[in-house]
């Protein structure tokens, strides 16, 4: 399996728990650059959308984006930005490649390598343990089912 780019991002703009997920969205990209493609036209019209901002608003946001992504010295950084600027709307609690998924301790990632391992019954020593790479399409089958059930804010 190819080592994809996943984005995840939750819906901030109301008490969605009553959802199940929040409004969460888990999308994958063939690589980072798609993923900044997907932020900065996708995601500034969602949350043009979401805080009601008018075609001027909306475009000064892409501009702000393109921006932070021209100068942040890391993609956590990007993200914290990015998450500073749409507060209130929605937040980004995974930017990053299926690779790291499986193996950072990060707080999204190890809740779901927690949740994926759970529902194998394996790796009760450590919880938290890596996937391997030829485990991680079942690790991304389980990712729409950790975000309705797990617990990863």
């Amino acid at each position: 399996m190819e080592d994809q780019w996943g984005l995840c991002h939750v819906d901030e703009s109301f008490n969605a728990s009553l959802l199940g997920n929040r409004g969460t969205q888990f999308l994958w990209f063939a690589d980072r650059d798609e993923v900044l493609d997907y932020l900065l036209n996708d995601y500034v019209d969602l949350l043009a959308d979401t805080g009601e901002l008018d075609e001027e608003q909306s475009e000064q946001a892409r501009e702000r984006f393109e921006l932070l992504a021209e100068q942040a010295s890391s993609d956590a950084l990007l993200i914290e930005h990015v998450n500073d600027l749409s507060s209130g709307l929605r937040r980004i609690i995974w930017f990053g490649p299926l690779s790291q998924l499986a193996e950072i301790h990060e707080e999204f990632a190890s809740a779901l390598r927690r949740y994926f391992w759970s529902e194998r019954e394996e790796n009760e020593d450590d919880p938290e343990a890596e996937v391997p790479m030829a485990l991680w399409p079942q690790l991304v089958d389980c990712i729409d089912d950790f975000l309705v059930e797990g617990d990863y804010f």
